[in-house]
């Protein structure tokens, strides 16, 4: 799943172009993204980063970013990528 402060619409033709596998969620006023990435200063835009969540729930690995934009280390870092549980 990836969230993101951008419109709902801005989402869906991002998902058409990229056909992205995953669910993109509308975090417009930026509370999520506050919570998790921080915002940046002036244009209130969520900072860029990928975070892979084990199946326990816990955070295992944070790319952030200029690596966060291509989701290639996230997917890799992924447990089940390892053939972890």
């Amino acid at each position: 799943m990836a969230i993101s402060t951008d419109d709902v619409e801005t989402l869906r033709k991002f998902k058409e172009k990229t056909k992205a596998p995953y669910p993109l969620l509308s975090d417009p006023g930026g509370k999520v993204a506050s919570q998790w990435v921080g915002l940046m200063p002036l244009v209130k835009l969520a900072k860029r980063a990928n975070f892979v969540v084990g199946q326990d729930g816990t955070v295992k690995e944070v790319i952030e970013g200029g690596d966060a934009i291509d989701p290639t280390a996230a997917v890799n870092a992924c447990p089940a990528a390892k053939g972890e549980p």
